[in-house]
């Protein structure tokens, strides 16, 4: 597996930085209120 380990590496290091990325988007969305969860659902 020793030929592995930089693709893994770089790998890791691009997932780490999309999901920072979600996540700062996902708290700005929470702070507008854009949180799916918290809407009221309107077709029941």
């Amino acid at each position: 597996m020793r030929y592995n380990t930089s693709d893994n590496d770089k790998k890791a290091r691009d997932n780490q930085a999309a999901r920072e990325e979600k996540n700062i988007l996902r708290e700005k969305n929470l702070k507008a209120g854009k949180d799916q969860y918290s809407q009221k659902t309107d077709h029941l």
